[in-house]
């Protein structure tokens, strides 16, 4: 296998493993039907993730469709890509949950 194709792998595995994470985080945060500000997402994941990973996280959960991300002030919708991590809440989508529950399967998220 070459070096280039087993880094992507190991990327791959590590984005599906802190996917995982934050959606059981969630799950024991009791997020599934009101908003967690990810701030204290961060905090309650401090010393398993930092900060760019869990951007990283939300980012590819809410473009799938599994979380809805906002902005705490406005109560707007946002993206990790476009604002701080400290003005954004979140929340699981319906297919969130079903995800969250292992109804549904993603590749990329490790349940």
């Amino acid at each position: 296998m070459e070096e280039r194709e087993l880094r992507r792998k190991m990327q791959a595995g590590e984005l599906a493993s802190n996917n995982g994470t934050v959606m059981r985080t969630l799950a024991i945060a009791g997020s599934d039907f009101k908003y967690l500000k990810l701030k204290s997402l961060l905090l309650a994941l401090a010393g398993t993730m930092d900060k760019v990973a869990l951007c990283s996280s939300i980012n590819y959960l809410a473009d799938s469709g599994y979380l809805q991300v906002r902005t705490i002030e406005e109560k707007l919708p946002a993206s990790v890509s476009d604002m701080e991590l400290e003005d954004l809440e979140v929340k699981l989508t319906p297919k969130g949950t079903q995800l969250q529950r292992c109804v549904k399967k993603d590749p990329l998220v490790d349940m």
